[in-house]
């Protein structure tokens, strides 16, 4: 999903830096006030493994690739605000370090997976959780918000692109049917995957979850169930 540079108009990079300037803006002032030391190896561990499994993609239209986000599990376990400040850290290295994604780029890719491919999934868990209040709720909304996630951050991605012509070949209509059956695919493993990392942690390190998110007030911070099935 790393768009890489000139494949985007300077209008539309132009457009995704200010709306991710906003997020950026309040996403450090969130992570300060609710981090800890205890939220430190959490957030390097994270970024480094989301960091190489982004690594791991290939080719959908035009240069561009569909791969594992990463985003829902830090989102679950960091808050929207940490997914945002730990996607942002790795797409700035990738791009930099192995030229995957760009620079000019650098504010849609981030709008794309770590606003889009992390507030979506975690404003599911917290619908989930609220509305069912039991750990079958929860992990429907693990599945469910990871689905979208990867699915809305895809689309966005190709309107992206089609609005880019003619500096990118292809209009809106292909580029963002290429991207939602791709990430449609990739959507559901990554519902998978990310229910899976939940069920290890909340075996042998449930502690992490009761962890301070860090969320904007009006998302709110979800807590995991007590009670229910």
């Amino acid at each position: 999903m790393h768009i890489p540079d000139g494949f985007l108009s300077l209008q539309v990079c132009a457009l995704t830096y200010a709306v991710t300037a906003l997020f950026w803006i309040f996403g450090f002032r969130g992570v300060r006030r609710a981090f800890d030391e205890r939220h430190v190896p959490l957030l390097s561990l994270f970024t480094a493994m989301f960091f190489a499994a982004q690594m791991m993609n290939y080719p959908v239209i035009g240069g561009t690739t569909a791969h594992l986000l990463g985003g829902p599990v830090l989102a679950l376990l960091l808050g929207p605000y940490g997914g945002l400040v730990s996607m942002t850290v790795i797409l700035l290295l990738q791009a930099l370090i192995f030229g995957d994604g760009g620079l000019s780029t650098l504010g849609a890719n981030v709008l794309n997976m770590g606003i889009v491919g992390v507030f979506i999934p975690y404003l599911t868990f917290v619908i989930f959780v609220k509305v069912t209040n039991s750990r079958r709720g929860l992990y429907a909304g693990v599945f469910i918000g990871s689905f979208l996630g990867d699915l809305l951050a895809a689309v966005s991605a190709g309107f992206q692109l089609g609005l880019s012509v003619p500096v990118f070949q292809y209009g809106i209509q292909l580029a963002v049917a290429a991207m939602a059956i791709h990430h449609s695919i990739i959507g559901i493993a990554e519902g998978v995957v990310t229910s899976t990392i939940m069920a290890v942690i909340a075996k042998s390190r449930p502690d992490l979850l009761a962890l301070p998110k860090a969320a904007p007030s009006l998302l709110g911070v979800w807590s995991y169930p007590s009670r229910g099935s």
